[in-house]
């Protein structure tokens, strides 16, 4: 197969498999891009406002409804900044970092069970996949 075609069907089984992993989540009531902005959260040593909607290709006004979205569920709190009182910091809270332990769980589940479905050599196939298709990723 050229690699153009390997690339178009790969590419096409990835974001499948990504649409996927996505339906499986602990609150129904939040979007992708409440999980995504949980998810820049926990990447950002300090997660401001500005910080967040950088991480997630937003305007800060955008972000400014996902935050109170997240807060009204209990997902996110806020603190005063340290040394800068104009600015918060958000926190994602107890309460948050359980439903994200538990969406990926499900994910996790959710995909176990599919890969047990598998005969032994499609398994070993796929184990011998993952390293490569993370060096994919990295390039």
């Amino acid at each position: 197969m050229p690699a153009i075609a390997l690339a178009d069907s790969l590419r096409v089984a990835l974001v499948r498999m990504g649409r996927r992993m996505r339906r499986e989540r602990a609150d129904e009531n939040l979007s992708l891009h409440h999980l995504s902005a949980l998810g820049a959260m926990q990447q950002l040593e300090e997660p401001t406002l500005a910080r967040i909607a950088a991480a997630e290709c937003v305007k800060p006004p955008s972000m400014v409804k996902t935050l109170q979205h997240l807060e009204s569920f209990g997902y996110v709190e806020r603190s005063a900044h340290p040394s800068d009182g104009r600015m918060v910091i958000f926190r994602i809270s107890a309460k948050g970092e359980e439903m994200i332990n538990e969406t990926r769980e499900r994910r996790n589940r959710a995909l176990a069970d599919a890969i047990e479905q598998l005969d032994a050599e499609d398994r070993a196939t796929l184990e011998r996949a993952v390293p490569i298709i993370e060096r994919l990723a990295e390039q």
